[in-house]
């Protein structure tokens, strides 16, 4: 069993680019590799929101959100810190801006709503292993809307509001039902206090060493 820090796993990241992949090929390969075990949980397309921050996260569900809308599914994709993203974000998004049944929306339109839609699976990428202190008014508003909503709820390589390395946790904490740990388990993962947010654990390949 691997168990990398988040400066660990940056460092394994990086190893993984010098040996001739790219962090684009890696970013594609967890979101690949997340959208297809969920599909497997899933018996047919429905209704999903992924909840983006700024950084690559976010881009790990853009990913998710194209190969959802390949497979029939309804996207809707919520910008919590804005629309200006990480340079694979920014790709990911553009790949996504063509496809029908996609539906994009600012943090405060989607905090207007008398009544949030019924979504079957909320995926939230919004701030993963890089987590560290206390989180934005903005997200904790999210986060406690968000734990508030039925549906299936997964976190990419970590809750948000949940610190990978030590298990310290914020104001609030994105309760997962299911999260998506990339390349290794984090050390939060195998906490109890980190288990208690993280729902059912499972690591995923994504061609790191």
């Amino acid at each position: 069993m691997k168990v990398y820090t988040s400066a660990q796993m940056r460092e394994r990241e990086q190893a993984a680019v010098d040996a001739g992949s790219s962090f684009e090929q890696l970013m594609e390969n967890a979101g690949q590799a997340a959208a297809a075990d969920l599909l497997r949980r899933c018996s047919q397309a429905g209704r999903v929101l992924v909840v983006c921050g700024k950084g690559n996260n976010g881009g790990d569900g853009l990913v998710m959100a194209r190969v959802l809308q390949q497979h029939g599914w309804q996207v809707e994709v919520l910008w919590v810190l804005g629309e200006s993203l990480s340079e694979l974000a920014s790709l990911n998004r553009e790949r996504l801006l063509a496809l029908p049944d996609v539906q994009f929306v600012a943090l405060q339109d989607w905090l207007a709503r008398a009544v949030q839609p019924d979504y079957d699976v909320i995926i939230e990428g919004i701030f993963g292993t890089g987590f560290a202190g206390a989180l934005p008014d903005a997200v904790v508003q999210v986060c406690e809307v968000l734990n508030g909503l039925a549906g299936l709820k997964v976190a990419l390589d970590m809750p948000t509001g949940l610190n990978g390395d030590t298990a310290a946790t914020s104001q609030v904490v994105f309760d997962a039902d299911i999260t998506y740990a990339f390349a290794a388990w984090k050390p939060a993962h195998l906490s109890a206090a980190g288990e208690r947010w993280c729902g059912e654990k499972v690591c995923l390949d994504i061609g790191i060493d």
